[in-house]
């Protein structure tokens, strides 16, 4: 289990992250059937000796508060899926959100969903949040790249900051 402060939410932001790019292998019509079997079969399930990453992973699907906000931004993208995508396009002046990096179009989408449907996160905390997964997912030149254009996507949806 995670147990720092907001580590079921760090989990659970890795989790979706890791079943967005697991559903984007599949035609749409069989990502609800995918998602099923990502949650019901994590990575390296079968009794192999997993290793500590691997681990991890169970460790966070075992997690129910972590599951289930990953599960929350998973729905929320599918279910807005075109709007999101539309959205990140909208914000970004160069590039297709097809011909973005997985992992790079992954992670913006959950910010615009957490953004869009989490009001209670802080706006700075989504924002480090998806840096910190670029750069440990991207490549060499994602975490810039997410950071850029997270910025902006915040900015454009003008959600106002929880006060303390």
């Amino acid at each position: 289990m995670n147990r720092r402060a907001g580590g079921e939410r760090a989990a659970g932001r890795e989790l979706a992250l890791l079943a967005l790019c697991h559903l984007e292998s599949y035609a749409p019509a069989e990502r609800e059937q995918a998602l099923e079997v990502f949650w019901d079969n994590p990575p390296g399930q079968g009794g192999e000796d997993v290793g500590e990453e691997l681990a991890r992973i169970h460790g966070w699907m075992a997690d129910r508060r972590a599951r289930g906000f990953g599960a929350r931004l998973v729905r929320a993208y599918l279910d807005d899926a075109r709007g999101v995508d539309d959205l990140i396009e909208t914000c970004s002046k160069s590039w297709r959100i097809a011909r973005m990096d997985r992992v790079d179009r992954n992670i913006l989408r959950l910010v615009a969903v957490e953004l869009r449907t989490v009001p209670k996160t802080p706006r700075a905390v989504v924002l480090a949040e998806a840096v910190r997964l670029a750069a440990r997912y991207g490549s060499e030149r994602s975490a810039s790249f997410v950071n850029g254009l997270a910025d902006t996507l915040a900015r454009s949806l003008t959600r106002d900051e929880p006060t303390s």
